[in-house]
């Protein structure tokens, strides 16, 4: 995943006890929650690796907390899965409330607690509390240097949700903050630890105001400002003060509907903008995006383009194609096809929430994409099986690639070298792939989907660079199994080879990701059920990022509550 704002977050599987997920869901990367704290999933899961910071997005109190405080996982084109995932349908029609406690091995510890307020015809009220930690020692998996060391994570967050529908408009608005603690615990093969396992601080808060228009107004209208201040408790060094700094993310978008169908021209505008403390530069990307959307018997589409100002220092100006396509061959089968190209900003927070082990000083340099391609076929229910077919192209100048420790410039010249944390190595790329997905349900007790996808790499400028960190072949496959009404089942297997990283001034092939989970939910009622999760079944030993290892079999349990 593109991967913003420093959200990351930590580890352990939250209330492994919600189960039941959509056929389409399981296809997704990540779920979106669509009502403050109206939840119908819980993640119960908790992902085998160590924590990434997550901006505090709470989106209700069933938000998918393995999404918002995930073990560290590297960019992976299809994310590191959420080991055994259980899920249960959670209906609030008068249930108010929810709390989730999960613990086990490593010290892993999740728990959630939310409450909804309000929720009528007018107004919504909710708050929720998310705790995420883990204190276990893991083995490196490199020979020589250290043998060990404690991974110390510690990330909590609270959030406020409002919103109000007026007879024109609805307002949504949140303030959420978050607040995380952990030690940068890479191998550092016996160089000088920088930071002797201090406990970083991580603060984050999240201001956010949006508006949209009700339809069939003459001119129809959504928008949203988003502020977000952050700050660390040390900076290049122990002796350093931490960095500080702001960003600020705005939307609007105007449109206006014509003709019979659902066809409107319109215009978007985004901005973001970002301000330090420090020696980096500030940074502002604005965009104007015109459009025109259409629509026709089984076929719709959007055509337009981004016009991109990029300030950094001196003003860039760049326009890059904006249009999306589909066409319903059949009542259930589809193509598709997706143009586009823009800046990944790879501001601080955006960094940061890509993985919280960063080097504190580093100033990652924004990416490019002159065009980014994705196309596909979606076959719908066939004798009980639902497909997506998918191949794609992406051409990306100064792609960065998260490596251990060796501190570079953006010319990839070598600062000096300490191991324990990232930074970034940086190579022009075109990246193409293709996959496929497939999803059945043809015995009601059993759900499962299977995604399998082949990566591409080819770098451009650099024969040494290879695509560090991403992998060149990945499968996915989730199954839940509802053996009773009270008792389900979960499996999740995630698999990935061909991973390379840069240590040492050499390419090193990592060890693949073959990592198997399973999860149990009983209901003991309506409002209470309890949780077992397994999680690395096959007790592998690998490096998230390398230098940074997975923790190995552990498991947890837990109980989840409604009221």
């Amino acid at each position: 995943m593109k991967k913003y704002i420093l959200l990351p977050v930590a580890a352990l599987m939250l209330s492994v006890g919600l189960f039941a997920q959509s056929q389409d869901s399981l296809l997704q990367r990540q779920m979106e929650l669509e009502r403050d704290f109206n939840p119908t999933l819980m993640d119960a899961n908790k992902i085998n690796s160590l924590p990434t910071l997550r901006e505090p997005v709470v989106q209700k109190a069933n938000t998918n907390y393995s999404n918002w405080a995930g073990r560290t996982s590297p960019p992976l084109e299809i994310a590191i899965p959420r080991p055994g995932t259980v899920m249960t349908n959670i209906p609030f029609s008068t249930q108010k409330g929810y709390v989730s406690l999960a613990g086990g091995s490593y010290a892993n510890i999740d728990g959630v607690f939310g409450y909804r307020i309000m929720d009528d015809e007018k107004n919504r009220l909710s708050f929720n509390f998310l705790h995420n930690s883990t204190n276990g020692k893991l083995k490196y998996n490199q020979a020589g240097g250290e043998r060990d060391n404690k991974a110390k994570a510690m990330d909590n967050a609270g959030e406020l949700n409002y919103g109000h529908n007026f007879s024109g408009f609805s307002l949504d608005s949140k303030l959420s903050y978050l607040h995380s603690s952990y030690n940068y615990y890479g191998n550092t093969f016996e160089t000088e630890r920088l930071y002797n396992n201090e406990n970083q601080t991580y603060g984050l808060l999240n201001v956010h105001l949006g508006v949209t228009s009700k339809e069939n107004r003459l001119i129809e209208y959504k928008g949203y400002v988003d502020f977000k201040n952050f700050s660390t408790k040390f900076g290049e060094s122990l002796m350093e003060d931490g960095l500080k700094g702001s960003q600020v993310n705005a939307m609007v978008d105007l449109s206006k509907p014509f003709g019979a169908s659902d066809n409107r021209v319109g215009v978007e505008g985004k901005l973001l903008s970002t301000y330090y403390n420090d020696k980096r530069k500030d940074y502002m990307l604005v965009n104007a995006a015109p459009y025109l959307g259409v629509s026709g018997l089984g076929w719709d589409a959007r055509f337009g383009a981004d016009v991109l100002f990029h300030i950094l220092g001196k003003t860039q100006v760049r326009v890059v194609p904006n249009v999306d396509i589909k066409w319903n061959v059949t009542d259930h089968s589809s193509l598709y096809a997706k143009v586009h190209g823009g800046y990944e900003s790879n501001t601080f927070i955006e960094m940061m929430r890509e993985s919280r082990y960063v080097f504190p000083g580093v100033n990652v340099t924004p990416s490019f994409s002159i065009l980014d391609i994705e196309v596909g076929t979606k076959i719908g229910e066939l004798s009980g099986f639902r497909f997506d077919i998918f191949a794609g192209f992406k051409q990306t100048d100064d792609e960065h690639f998260l490596v251990l420790g060796s501190n570079r410039d953006n010319d990839n010249a070598m600062l000096f070298d300490t191991f324990e944390y990232l930074t970034p190595y940086y190579a022009n790329i075109s990246h193409s792939h293709i996959g496929g997905a497939i999803q059945t349900n043809i015995w009601s007790p059993l759900e499962a989907s299977l995604r399998l996808k082949k990566n591409f790499y080819n770098m451009k400028d650099d024969d040494y660079a290879m695509a560090y960190n991403k992998p060149g072949f990945e499968a996915d496959l989730r199954a839940t199994f509802t053996a009773t009404e009270q008792l389900k089942f979960s499996l999740n297997y995630y698999f990935a080879n061909d991973r390379h990283t840069f240590y040492d001034n050499s390419n090193i092939k990592m060890d693949n990701i073959n990592d198997l989970g399973l999860g149990a939910v009983y209901q003991i009622s309506d409002a209470f059920s309890v949780n077992l999760q397994a999680n690395n079944l096959l007790f592998q030993q690998y490096d998230i990022w390398y230098g940074h290892p997975a923790q190995s079999f552990n498991m947890m349990g837990g109980f989840s509550f409604r009221f």
